[in-house]
């Protein structure tokens, strides 16, 4: 292993460590542990994102879609065929993987933004479905998923170490994906779609498998929450703020990294809490002016710069502002 390999694991297995440990520490509260759930929910969203978007390069915009297709079906068969949690979790991430397969033999033949506005109406689409459907799902009253018997402290530990399963598995999923022929194609198709396809990468095949392992996990996260929620309406299911969030932490983090996604949600969680607290009624003004400077000095986000790979200095701004001054 280089000293850059291990100083990467170290850091790894002590922020695991610490994830792991935190719950039981007495100092910390059961209030604590609920956000970092939201924390570590939208990391896993993130990276499921990020296979799509950032290692395939087709921006999805309704991974939301599969976000409640699979918290519907965890609430569905909890409540109605009396599943236990485990299995009714992994069955609403295989539903969710099933349901992307099927979307994603059409609707990957497209590109850029029409792509996107695709993915988008698809999840709009499920999401009158699901509140239309009363007699499965409980139409727009939603449907009330079996109250645990444990105590609300150890049912929220138990929820965030659910959660936190579902991180890791991301980014071990990620990874293997990432150091296998997969991969190397979804890689060559982001940088060169035709070139590709010339170079005999069946393009269709890899690109319906990445958004099904993006919905796999994506699904499973859905389902954690579900049964975190007690209570599963299309509204919060669907809603289009869990697909914009992943979409902003993967950006910020870094696309098409493997731990940028986590480095991009606490960064995301900490500066939008701290706008909220510091600047009410402006908090969106000064979010989106982050997002704006980010994308500009940051393109592939955090990972560039702990990477070594690009470095913001003073002289860096202005050589920015002499390129791009209007004359």
């Amino acid at each position: 292993m280089t000293r850059r390999n291990r100083i990467v694991s170290v850091i790894v297995a002590v922020a695991l460590a610490a994830l792991v440990l935190f719950p039981f520490l007495d100092v910390f509260s059961g209030a604590l542990v609920r956000t970092v759930t939201v924390v570590v929910m939208a990391a896993a969203t993130a990276q499921a994102w990020n296979l799509i978007g950032g290692y395939t390069g087709y921006p999805a915009f309704g991974n939301v879609a599969f976000f409640g297709v699979g918290g519907y079906a965890v609430a569905i068969l909890m409540s109605k065929l009396h599943v236990d949690f485990i299995p009714a979790v992994l069955a609403g991430g295989l539903v969710a993987a099933l349901y992307a397969t099927l979307l994603g033999l059409p609707i990957l033949r497209l590109k850029g933004h029409y792509f996107s506005i695709a993915t988008l109406g698809v999840a709009e689409a499920t999401r009158e479905v699901v509140s239309n459907w009363t007699a499965l799902t409980g139409g727009g009253s939603g449907i009330t998923l079996p109250i645990s018997p444990d105590i609300p402290p150890i049912f929220n530990r138990a929820m965030y170490f659910s959660m936190l399963a579902v991180f890791v598995g991301s980014v071990i999923l990620t990874y293997g994906v990432t150091r296998s022929k997969l991969g190397y194609g979804l890689i060559a198709i982001r940088e060169d779609e035709d070139a590709a396809r010339s170079l005999g990468i069946n393009t269709t095949r890899f690109k319906v498998t990445a958004f099904a392992l993006s919905a796999l996990v994506t699904g499973l996260a859905g389902g954690v929450y579900a049964y975190w929620n007690s209570q599963l309406i299309p509204e919060d299911a669907f809603s289009l703020d869990i697909t914009l969030r992943a979409i902003l932490i993967s950006i910020i983090g870094g696309p098409g990294t493997l731990f940028g996604p986590a480095l991009g949600a606490v960064a995301f969680e900490f500066m939008r809490n701290y706008l909220w607290d510091n600047f009410p009624g402006l908090q969106f003004t000064f979010l989106g002016l982050v997002m704006v400077l980010v994308i500009i000095f940051m393109p592939k986000g955090v990972m560039e710069f702990l990477t070594g790979r690009r470095r913001f200095t003073a002289s860096a701004l202005l050589q920015y502002v002499r390129q791009n001054r209007v004359s």
